[in-house]
C-alpha cells in the first residue's frame, strides 16, 4: 500500500511539548515499515497552526491524494492534521471519495477497519451538532446587528450598495426604486415589470424585470429606513406589518409616509384582490352605496361601457340601487367639486403646525444622534450590552412618541391645509383632459377617500341613465 505521511508542528507546540519534525518523521517511518507500507511522500508544515486548513503542504498533499494512487494518509496524532471537527469531517469525506484511508500512529482513529468507520459516523454526528450550534450563534449575531441598526450582511437590496459593511444609496438603482413605489399605487406588479423592461432599465443580472422582483421591492421596508430580522426564512416573505422591524442607521430611499401609504394600498389588494385595486376604473375602492352601505364594483356593460354596481346584490341583499355609468358619475362628481369649497385651514394654525413640526424634526435628529453614539460606545467596549439597553430604552420611547406626533401633524397638515388638493380641484378640467385612465384614478384617490352615491329613482329597466346624487364625500 502506498502511504503519504503528514507532519505538522507550530513553534509554540514544539517549545512546550517537544513535537519536533524529525521525531514525528522517525516514528511514522518506523510505523510504515511495521505495516509493510511504501512511503510515497512526506509533507511537512513547519510553524503552521491547525486552526484551519490554509497550510501549503497540506494543500499539496490533498492534490496528490485526489490525483489517485495513494492508499493511506498517516499522521502521528489526529491534532497534527486538524483541531476542527468540521474540517476533519470534510477531510475524511474527501479521502473516502478518492479511495484513501486515514490512520493515526498513536490513536485508534483508523478508517481501514470497522471501528474506524464507526468513528467517522460519530465524527459526522458531532460535525452536524457543531454546524447547528454555529448556525445558532450566527443567528444571534445577525439579530444583534439588526437590533443595533447595522446591515446584517449579504447581498444588499436593489438601490443600495455595501461600503465598509454599511448600506449606501446607489443612485442609479435608487431612481428605479422610487419609480416602482410611485407606480405601485395604481398599477399592478406585472404591468410595472413590463414597463421597466420596455424602458430598458437594467436589472442586477442583466435580464428582464420579473413581477416577483417588483413585488419584493415594493414590500421591502429597508427603503424606508428599517431593518428586519426573521428566524424562519418563510417569514421574510410576509407583508412589512407582519414582520419584526428595527430602526436602521442607513439612508432612506423612500419617505416613511409614502412607504406605509403604499402598504395600505397593497394590503387592500391582498384582501380584495389585485385587479380591483389596479383596474382602470376611476372610482374603484372609493364608491359606497347610500342604500345598503356596500361598495360599488366596476364592470363592463353589454355595450362595453364602464359601469358600477352595488356589490350587496351579489351577496343576496335586496338593494334597490341602480347601475351607475362611469360617465354620469364623473359629471356628478365634477359638479360636486365646483361647490365643495376650500380645503385650506387658517394661516395662523398652519404656521403653528409647521413650527411645531420643525421643532419635533430637530428633536428627533438629536435623539437619533444620541442613539447612534450609544451604539458606537457599545461597539468600542465602552459600555456593556446591559448598559446599552438601559440607556437607550428611554430614548427609544421618546423617539417613538415624537414620531407619532410628527405623523399626526403630517396627517393634519395634509387633511386641513392640502394645497395640493386645492390645486388639483381648481385645475381638474385641464388635468382630467390630459390624464390617462390610471392617472385619472390617481387624481380621484388623491382628492377622496370615500364617496357615497345614490340615484333619484329605484332600480328598474330604462333606456335612460339615472341621475347620480353625491350623498357625501370624504
Amino acid at each position: 500500500m502506498k502511504c503519504v505521511i503528514y507532519v505538522r508542528v507550530s513553534t509554540y507546540e514544539q517549545a512546550k511539548h517537544g513535537f519536533s519534525i524529525p521525531a514525528q518523521i522517525e516514528r511514522l517511518e518506523a510505523f510504515c515499515v511495521s505495516q509493510g507500507w511504501e512511503v510515497a511522500f512526506t509533507f511537512i508544515d513547519d510553524g503552521y497552526s491547525a486552526k484551519d486548513l490554509n497550510r501549503p503542504q497540506f494543500e499539496e498533499m490533498m492534490k496528490m491524494i485526489k490525483a489517485g494512487g495513494i492508499d493511506v494518509l498517516l499522521v502521528y496524532r489526529l491534532d497534527r492534521l486538524t483541531r476542527s471537527v468540521l474540517d476533519l469531517y470534510q477531510i475524511l469525506k474527501d479521502l473516502d471519495e478518492y479511495g484513501c484511508k486515514f490512520k493515526s500512529a498513536t490513536e485508534i482513529y483508523d478508517t481501514t477497519n470497522a471501528m474506524g468507520r464507526l468513528f467517522i459516523t460519530l465524527v459526522a454526528a458531532i460535525a452536524q451538532w457543531e454546524r447547528e450550534n454555529t448556525a445558532e450563534r450566527v443567528l444571534m449575531a445577525v439579530e444583534k446587528k439588526t437590533k443595533l441598526g447595522q446591515w446584517k450582511g449579504g447581498t444588499p437590496p436593489f438601490g443600495y450598495k455595501v461600503v465598509e459593511g454599511e448600506l449606501q444609496v446607489f443612485e442609479e438603482e435608487a431612481k428605479v426604486v422610487r419609480e416602482i413605489f410611485q407606480m405601485s399605487r395604481t398599477v399592478g406588479f406585472l404591468t410595472i415589470a413590463k414597463e421597466l423592461t420596455s424602458k430598458k432599465y437594467p436589472t442586477r443580472r442583466g435580464g428582464e424585470w420579473h413581477v416577483d422582483t417588483v413585488r419584493d421591492i415594493a414590500n421591502n421596508a429597508t427603503y424606508a429606513g428599517y431593518l428586519s430580522f426573521s428566524e424562519k426564512s418563510k417569514d421574510s416573505k410576509k407583508p412589512p406589518r407582519e414582520r419584526n422591524l428595527f430602526e436602521g442607521i442607513h439612508e432612506r430611499i423612500i419617505d416613511r409616509n409614502e412607504f406605509w401609504g403604499l402598504q395600505d394600498v397593497l394590503d387592500k389588494r391582498r384582501t380584495f384582490g389585485g385587479k380591483r385595486e389596479t383596474s382602470n376604473y376611476y372610482f374603484s375602492t372609493l364608491l359606497k352605496c347610500a342604500r345598503c352601505g356596500h361598495s360599488l364594483a366596476g364592470h363592463r356593460g353589454s355595450n362595453r361601457q364602464k359601469t358600477y354596481r352595488c356589490s350587496g346584490k351579489k351577496v343576496g341583499k335586496s338593494c334597490t340601487s341602480h347601475i351607475f355609468l362611469e360617465d354620469s358619475l364623473t359629471k356628478s362628481i365634477f359638479s360636486y367639486l365646483e361647490n365643495f369649497g376650500s380645503f385650506t385651514n387658517s394661516q395662523r394654525e398652519a404656521d403653528q403646525n409647521f413650527e411645531r413640526y420643525d421643532s419635533l424634526k430637530n428633536e428627533l435628529k438629536e435623539i437619533q444622534k444620541l442613539l447612534q453614539k450609544k451604539k458606537q460606545m457599545f461597539e468600542n467596549d465602552i459600555i456593556s450590552i446591559d448598559e446599552l439597553i438601559a440607556t437607550t430604552g428611554e430614548l427609544r420611547e421618546k423617539e417613538k412618541n415624537i414620531q407619532q406626533e410628527i405623523h399626526a401633524i403630517e396627517s393634519n397638515i395634509k387633511r386641513e391645509s392640502n394645497e395640493e388638493i386645492n390645486e388639483i380641484i381648481q385645475n381638474i378640467d385641464s388635468l382630467w383632459s390630459y390624464a390617462d385612465d390610471y392617472e385619472r384614478k390617481q387624481l380621484m384617490q388623491t382628492i377622496f377617500s370615500q364617496i357615497i352615491v345614490d340615484t333619484k329613482d329605484d332600480y328598474r329597466g330604462s333606456k335612460y341613465p339615472r341621475e347620480v346624487i353625491i350623498v357625501s364625500a370624504k
